[in-house]
């Protein structure tokens, strides 16, 4: 590739990378997610098994099992100021109907909801404060209930002065403010 990979400058990609990690290391969502074939010292197992970093469907022939998935959505602009955004952190929630009842009297999609508002209402650790706007409960089909939570914030809009797209063939502006191909604009400045 001829891209960094390793050093993407992407803030979704960023997120999502540490909105996993926030999920995976609360024990008490390891516990709740109730996984007996997976170690709990080495929650970071749980990602792609009972936590994922996208919205998946479970099949019908899935083993039995809960799991969190999880999207984050630029939305638009705010319209004051251009160089804000709101993004929208989707929560989605799966139980089979098997592994609903706990041991602490609340259902699990509920007390995993539970947990992950806990988590992430009213947290800046993704640089400005979630709030959560949306909290349903639903079902996918006869196996899986769910519980859908939106957590809403608003963030830099990645604007950058002076940034080029590094893989076009000529460039308007380099960092120091000058023309750098007359032939585009006329003459130097």
């Amino acid at each position: 590739m001829i891209r960094d990979i390793h050093n993407i400058d992407d803030d979704i990609i960023r997120k999502k990378r540490i909105i996993g990690k926030m999920i995976y290391s609360d024990p008490d969502i390891i516990e709740v997610l109730d996984n007996p074939e997976l170690d709990p010292n080495c929650p970071e197992e749980y990602l792609y098994t009972n936590i994922y970093p996208f919205i998946r469907i479970p099949n019908t022939q899935d083993v039995a099992k809960s799991f969190i998935t999880f999207m984050l959505d630029d939305m638009e602009p705010t319209r004051i100021n251009k160089a804000m955004k709101s993004q929208i952190l989707k929560v989605v929630i799966f139980v089979h109907k098997d592994l609903i009842t706990t041991k602490w009297g609340a259902e699990r999609h509920d007390l995993l909801a539970y947990l992950i508002r806990d988590v992430f209402h009213l947290s800046n650790q993704l640089g400005l404060q979630l709030n959560l706007i949306y909290d349903r409960e639903s079902a996918t089909d006869a196996d899986y209930c769910t519980r859908t939570l939106q957590f809403e914030m608003t963030t830099p809009n990645s604007i950058k002065p002076f940034k080029t797209n590094q893989y076009e063939r000529k460039s308007i502006v380099d960092r120091q403010d000058r023309i750098l191909d007359s032939e585009l604009v006329g003459e130097d400045i």
